[in-house]
C-alpha cells in the first residue's frame, strides 16, 4: 500500500497552526479578565458615586400655575353632575443662564481612583410673559396666588444646602407639598410662589451648592439659554445634544460656554401638565485621561497576530540554522507572548498604561533573547528573535496611540510583515526540504 509521507517542516507548520489555535484559549481568558476588571470597576466607581447622588444632572426650572377644570359626569340615572378639578400650566423661562463652578478631587476604592466633585450653580433666570389665553382658560380660573416653581433634579442627594432662591428680590420657602404629579423632571424640589403676579415679570436668582461623580448634565429649557462652566480639571470631555460654542483647556483648568435657543430644545413656552417631554442636555465629563483597560482590551485584539509573527520568525530561525526546534519550545515562547498581555493588564493598574507597556514589552523581549540563544547556542538568532518581538511591540505600541487610524497602520503593517517574509524566504528550496521519512528523523507517516 502507498504511504502517504510528509517532511519535518510541513509537520512543524501543521503544528505552529494548531498552537495558534490552542493559544486563542488563553488570550480568551484573558478577554473574560479585562470585561471581570472593568466591571470590579465599575461597582467600585457606583459605590463611590451613589452616596454623593451620582452624575450632577439639572434638568431646568419651572412654573406651576394651578388653574380650575370643569369636568361633566353622569350617574347611574343619566343626571349630570359637574367636576371641579385642579390643573396646572406649566411656563418655561424666557432667558436661563446658569454660571457653573466645579472643584473636583479624586476618592480611591481600593486601587481605583474615581473622579468627583462639589460644585456651585448661579442661577439668574426670567419669566417675562404668563399667558394662559393659548389653553382657552378663563381668567377667573386661574389661581397665581398657589403658584409654584420646581426646579428638576436626578437626584437630591446631589444637593449640599437647600437651595437659595430668590423671586424679585424676596426669599423663596420650600414648599410642605409635593407635585410629583405636576413636575415635567424625575425628581423635583418646590416653592411657594403666593405673591406671584401673572402681568408682572418675575426675575429668578439664587445659588444651588452640589456635589457628585464623573459627569454633570445640564439641560436648556428657556427660550435663551447661557450656560458657562469653570473648572480645574484639566481633561473634560464635552458631550450630549450641544458642544460649547467657546472653550478653553489648559494645565490650569477648563473654562467653556454654551448658547443654546430654545428653538433647538423641545420645551416650548408653555404647556399643560399632562404632557411629558424627553430633552437632550449639555454633558460634561471628567474623565481621567487614560484608561488601561481600554487599551489592554484593544491590544488583546491584535494578539493573535502577534502569535504568529514569532512562531514564523522561529520557523525560519530553525530553517536557517539546521537546528531543530521542540514543540515545547514553540509552546514556551509563546506563553511569554500571552504572559504579556496578562502582565499588561495586571501592571496596568498600579502604574501609567504607558510605563506598564515598556516594562511588559522589555521583559518578554528579553527572556525571549536568552532563551533563543540557549537554544540555538549563538546569540544571533537570540537577537533576531527578540528584535522581532520588539519591532512587534513598538508597531502594536503606535496603534494603541493612534485609535482613528489603527486600521490603516494595522493594514499596512501586516503588508510590510508579508513583503518581510517574501523576501527572507526568497532563496529557500522548499522541496529540498520536503524528503521523505527515510531521510528525514523529524517527518509524520500516514498510512
Amino acid at each position: 500500500m502507498k504511504k502517504l509521507t510528509f517532511s519535518g517542516t510541513t509537520v512543524k507548520i501543521v503544528l505552529i497552526f494548531v498552537l495558534v489555535l490552542l493559544f486563542l484559549i488563553p488570550i480568551s481568558l484573558i478577554k473574560s479578565l479585562i470585561h471581570d476588571r472593568k466591571n470590579y470597576q465599575r461597582e467600585a466607581i457606583a459605590s463611590i458615586t451613589e452616596p454623593l447622588g451620582g452624575n450632577a444632572e439639572m434638568q431646568g426650572l419651572v412654573i406651576a400655575v394651578p388653574y380650575r377644570h370643569y369636568r361633566e359626569t353622569f350617574d347611574a340615572k343619566g343626571n349630570r353632575h359637574t367636576e371641579v378639578e385642579t390643573r396646572h400650566i406649566i411656563f418655561a423661562p424666557d432667558t436661563y443662564s446658569l454660571d457653573v463652578s466645579v472643584q473636583p478631587y479624586y476618592l480611591t476604592r481600593g486601587i481605583f481612583k474615581v473622579p468627583v466633585f462639589n460644585g456651585q450653580i448661579q442661577i439668574a433666570s426670567s419669566f417675562r410673559h404668563f399667558d394662559c389665553s393659548y389653553f382657552n382658560i378663563p381668567e377667573k380660573d386661574v389661581l397665581p396666588q398657589e403658584a409654584v416653581l420646581i426646579i428638576g433634579l436626578s437626584n437630591t442627594k446631589n444637593l449640599t444646602s437647600q437651595p437659595k432662591l430668590r423671586l424679585n428680590g424676596k426669599e423663596l420657602a420650600l414648599s410642605p407639598i409635593k407635585y410629583d404629579a405636576v413636575s415635567p423632571f424625575s425628581t423635583s424640589v418646590y416653592y411657594n410662589l403666593s405673591e406671584l403676579t401673572l402681568a408682572e415679570a418675575a426675575e429668578l436668582a439664587g445659588t444651588i451648592d452640589f456635589q457628585g461623580g464623573e459627569n454633570i448634565r445640564i439641560h436648556p429649557i428657556a427660550a435663551d439659554n447661557v450656560i458657562k462652566m469653570t473648572s480645574d480639571w484639566t481633561s473634560p470631555s464635552f458631550s450630549g445634544g450641544w458642544l460649547p460654542k467657546t472653550r478653553e483647556i489648559s494645565d490650569k483648568g477648563f473654562s467653556a460656554e454654551w448658547n443654546v435657543a430654545g428653538l433647538s430644545t423641545v420645551y416650548p413656552k408653555s404647556w399643560l401638565s399632562e404632557s411629558s417631554f424627553t430633552s437632550e442636555a449639555i454633558n460634561v465629563s471628567f474623565i481621567v485621561p487614560v484608561n488601561a483597560y481600554k487599551k489592554t482590551e484593544r491590544s488583546v485584539k491584535y494578539a493573535l497576530l502577534f502569535l504568529i509573527i514569532p512562531f514564523i520568525a522561529l520557523l525560519i530561525s530553525e530553517v536557517f540554522s539546521k537546528k531543530k526546534i521542540h514543540p515545547i519550545q514553540y509552546c514556551l515562547i509563546g506563553f511569554a507572548d500571552v504572559l504579556f498581555y496578562l502582565l499588561l493588564l495586571s501592571v496596568s493598574e498600579h502604574l501609567s498604561f504607558d510605563v506598564t507597556y515598556l516594562i511588559c514589552a522589555a521583559s518578554v523581549c528579553a527572556a525571549t533573547f536568552f532563551y533563543a540563544t540557549a537554544i540555538f547556542a549563538k546569540p544571533k538568532w537570540g537577537a533576531l528573535l527578540s528584535g522581532v518581538q520588539l519591532v512587534s511591540y513598538i508597531f502594536l505600541y503606535g496603534t494603541l496611540q493612534a485609535e482613528d487610524y489603527a486600521l490603516l497602520i494595522g493594514s499596512i503593517g501586516l503588508f510590510i510583515v508579508t513583503v518581510l517574509l517574501m523576501f527572507i524566504t526568497r532563496k529557500i528550496d522548499w522541496y529540498t526540504l520536503n524528503q521523505p521519512a527515510a531521510q528525514d528523523t523529524d517527518e509524520g507517516t500516514i498510512a
